[in-house]
């Protein structure tokens, strides 16, 4: 399974490259032969049915679970040899949105920015909580605790702490789940803008988000005989 190819004619590898990428589990084959690439400014959406291994390729990339096969690369080098410096690269937002049911929700936001490191790519550029929070719809909601919040502001939550730490590789796993159509435009703006200034977003989805035409790949997965259904 592969991307849609970029333009030929390019000589410079991408920041991102998945190469013969393979996952056994349980003694089945989840998937096998998976390669892409991703590179500064771009997004790449990744759709496919459930079961045939999306949140499973966010999970290799964020080296929490590890091949069968293949390699993940980073400036054309092997991530697996330096673990912690790629990991200090990316910011992934799985299913779990990771929110303190009982910090506010700018404690949490404080808390996530204390852990992050800086940028890689625009250190200056550290958005303050309260901007954050209203560049996600979540303006006047800052004393609020966050489990007095639907599962949807939450998930709004865990999407603003990106804009506090700014990593460069953003990896996201169904980011517009249980939002409203107004709550995943903001998201798409987020994502558009995160692109727009150098950074990569590697994201899995079932419902379409809006973001950059020029900008936007897509990767789908399919069922196969090899895929864990």
């Amino acid at each position: 399974m592969r991307a849609t190819s970029r333009p030929e004619g390019e000589a410079v590898p991408a920041l991102l490259s998945v190469a013969s990428l393979a996952f056994c589990r349980g003694g089945e084959t989840v998937f096998s032969d998976v390669s892409f690439e991703a590179d500064a400014g771009e997004v790449l959406q990744i759709h496919g049915a459930n079961g045939s291994g999306k949140t499973t390729l966010l999970r290799l990339l964020a080296g929490l679970l590890r091949p069968a096969a293949g390699t993940i690369s980073w400036h054309g080098a092997d991530t697996r040899r330096q673990p912690e410096t790629w990991r200090r690269t990316l910011a992934y937002v799985g299913h779990a949105n990771a929110v303190s049911r009982d910090l506010t929700v700018i404690e949490n936001l404080r808390f996530a920015a204390r852990l992050g490191a800086a940028s890689a790519h625009d250190a200056s550029a550290a958005c303050p909580e309260r901007e954050a929070l209203g560049r996600l719809g979540l303006a006047g909601c800052e004393n609020r605790l966050a489990g007095a919040l639907s599962q949807g502001q939450q998930r709004r939550i865990a999407m603003a702490r990106l804009l506090i730490d700014r990593k460069l590789l953003w990896l996201l796993d169904e980011p517009a789940a249980a939002l409203d159509a107004e709550s995943t435009r903001l998201i798409g703006a987020c994502i558009g803008e995160h692109v727009e200034h150098g950074g990569i977003a590697v994201m899995t989805t079932h419902r379409p988000i809006e973001t950059a035409p020029d900008a936007t790949r897509y990767f789908c997965f399919e069922r196969t005989a090899s895929c864990l259904i």
